[in-house]
């Protein structure tokens, strides 16, 4: 006789079926549990009652039945007690969809006007925009009026637009008498950083006739701030004029950063702003500077910087004296970064490369000496620099992958969900799984994930624990197969590529940027439509980005171009890849062949760009020891370039 344990969707009850001798008491093989399964959800959608039971008590220890647990609950919600949806809720906890259930449920409660069974089931502000309206005004009708409407300014205080289901909570209010001038004036002041001018002018017909004055002002610098100036001077000194004038000024650097600077001295004297908040504005002012050619605009910037403690625009200032090449200038910005900050990595390669750059040699090796042996790029470049062999600390992990059965369940769902190929729902699994591990369960988890070839799981593991030294876990070495065949198809690296697949998708093959690049390699699909076209390909569509082999050869062919368009030069090509080509030649055409590598690296303006390229040539590092194919930071070619 078998048995198999049944628990029922919203009770703790479990249940044991026993299925006599016969046809059926062997245990269905899991082809034929999925078949089970996908027919329940149809008897579901169908509203079968009879089948859906059926099937369900069929299906026994299937790793997605709480999946049909879920949709079988949330068929009838409404109809459900709070207590009901508590002990379901407290059952799947380990799912999540959990919390899905809760915030369906409340707003039927909402809908329902039940206002007590509200708070009893959410006693806490919920996260959610439209919740949490419904929560403070669950408890202006239960007459807590003071966290009410301590709860409806809290949410009017925005720029941005609130939704309908907040009407209710705000007209009362309202009402009350506690929407005044003031709130109504600090809304308008965030609106106008939003930079929506319909909803200004809703605001400002909300204000009583002691506000229009202020109302009309905010309106007034909306559409020309460069009356800030004017009105810094002429306004009485008030928190709300001081806050008016920032967001005012701000509005004129963004559209007109020449009078900005003209209107600066007398808009921070005329509402007496202290020098920290002068030294805020002409760093936000000097921000918008860096690409200008005019003498008198340079001048002023530098001499702002002069006075500011803002290490970003420091270090701004620093590789555009770089870039420009004039190095005694660069080590002068670089001086004046506060101390701790020339003490890292980074700044210790500096010092060194500037006192190399001098003539002490010594000097400089001592500096470059003492950040070897570190997992950074800037350490791998100070071993290059001195000959020396790219060593970093590595950790391994001493999980045992059978030390697991606590997440045997959740586990075993993510397992059944990648066969089925259903990764969006398997990545929420995880993702909901590694939020509530601490650090030693998360090197479980990751190593777990590698001895299954849940690569990006893996690696996405390794982002959530911080395992920065664990580095056969974080560059697992996956879809070789394909790398290695186009390797040798395109006369390419296969650590290049891996390097590059890893540091765009973290090697989720279905994975998709906000840009709309798509899968492993990150191609945009108008690239891959071109890219195919010159390989001699057709190209199959945007979904079909997302199969490992096509990404891999269009992404290889991609790259294969960039690196025959600069000669064989990573790093052109990667900067390429991530910037396009059109950058990297302007790049090129502003250095005009002055800098060496490291420089050149240094001095791309992009920040995500000049990590970019730092990422994949320290990736390649890594990827080369994993596989025995010791690889450098950078070629000769490289080296011996002129940037």
């Amino acid at each position: 006789m078998t048995c198999y344990f049944i628990r029922k969707a919203f009770s703790v009850t479990v249940t044991v079926l026993c299925l006599l001798a016969g046809p059926l008491s062997q245990a269905a093989s899991l082809d034929q549990q999925r078949q089970w399964y996908e027919e329940a959800k149809e008897a579901l959608s169908d509203n079968n009652e009879k089948d859906f039971r059926q099937l369900r008590e069929k299906l026994g220890d299937y790793p997605l039945v709480p999946y049909l647990d879920y949709r079988d609950f949330s068929r009838n919600l409404t109809q459900k007690t709070p207590a009901q949806v508590e002990t379901f809720i407290k059952e799947f906890e380990s799912l999540p969809f959990s919390e899905t259930v809760r915030e369906r449920y409340l707003q039927h409660l909402a809908d329902s006007e039940r206002w007590q069974n509200f708070v009893d089931v959410q006693p806490m502000p919920p996260r959610d925009e439209v919740l949490r309206c419904h929560y403070y005004y669950a408890q202006s009708k239960l007459g807590n009026t003071e966290v009410a409407w301590q709860g409806a300014e809290s949410l009017w205080l925005t720029g941005k637009s609130l939704s309908d289901a907040c009407d209710p909570l705000l007209t009362k209010w309202q009402k009350a008498g506690q929407r005044s001038n003031n709130v109504i004036l600090d809304r308008m002041l965030l609106v106008y950083e939003e930079k929506n001018r319909n909803r200004l002018k809703y605001l400002n017909k909300q204000l009583s006739k002691s506000g229009k004055g202020q109302g009309k002002a905010v309106l007034e610098l909306y559409d020309s701030p460069d009356r800030v100036g004017d009105f810094a001077k002429r306004s009485k000194v008030t928190p709300f004029n001081q806050n008016l004038t920032i967001i005012a000024y701000k509005r004129l650097v963004r559209s007109d950063v020449r009078e900005a600077v003209r209107q600066y001295e007398w808009t921070m004297k005329g509402q007496h702003f202290s020098a920290v908040k002068r030294q805020l504005m002409a760093d936000y002012t000097a921000s918008r500077l860096f690409s200008t050619d005019d003498k008198e605009l340079i001048r002023w910037r530098d001499k702002k910087l002069t006075g500011t403690r803002n290490e970003s625009l420091l270090e701004r200032r620093f590789r555009l004296a770089i870039r420009q090449a004039k190095w005694q200038e660069a080590k002068g910005w670089m001086t004046r970064l506060p101390d701790e900050a020339k003490k890292s990595i980074r700044w210790t390669f500096w010092q060194a490369n500037f006192l190399a750059r001098e003539g002490n040699n010594k000097t400089a090796d001592e500096l470059y000496r003492s950040i070897l042996g570190e997992r950074n790029y800037y350490s791998a470049a100070a071993a290059t620099i001195l000959g020396k062999p790219i060593v970093y600390p590595v950790r391994t992990s001493d999980s045992s992958v059978d030390h697991h059965h606590e997440y045997t369940d959740s586990l075993g769902r993510i397992k059944e969900l990648i066969a089925l190929d259903k990764l969006f729902s398997a990545n929420r699994e995880w993702e909901y799984l590694l939020d509530r591990m601490d650090n030693d369960e998360v090197v479980m988890l990751a190593t777990y994930a590698a001895a299954n070839k849940w690569h990006h799981m893996a690696v996405q593991a390794t982002i959530s624990g911080q395992l920065w030294d664990y580095i056969e876990l974080r560059f697992p070495v996956a879809h070789k197969w394909w790398f290695d065949f186009f390797s040798k198809k395109r006369g390419l690296s296969a650590t290049t590529m891996m390097a590059l697949a890893r540091q765009e998708s973290a090697l989720n093959i279905e994975a998709i940027s906000p840009v709309g690049a798509r899968g492993l390699m990150q191609l945009m699909p108008a690239t891959a439509k071109e890219t195919a076209k010159k390989l001699g390909r057709n190209y199959q569509g945007k979904k079909s980005l997302f199969d490992p082999g096509v990404n891999i050869r269009l992404g290889s062919g991609y790259l294969k171009m960039m690196l025959e368009r600069y000669d064989d030069n990573r790093v052109f090509a990667f900067a390429a890849y991530n910037a396009g080509p059109t950058r990297v030649t302007r790049w090129r055409q502003k250095t005009d062949e002055q800098l060496n590598v490291y420089e050149f690296i240094e001095a791309i303006p992009f920040a995500e760009t000049r990590r970019y390229v730092q990422n994949i040539l320290m990736f390649e590092v890594y990827y080369g020891d994993l596989i025995g194919k010791k690889t450098p930071l950078l070629k000769p070619n490289e080296l011996d370039a002129r940037y």
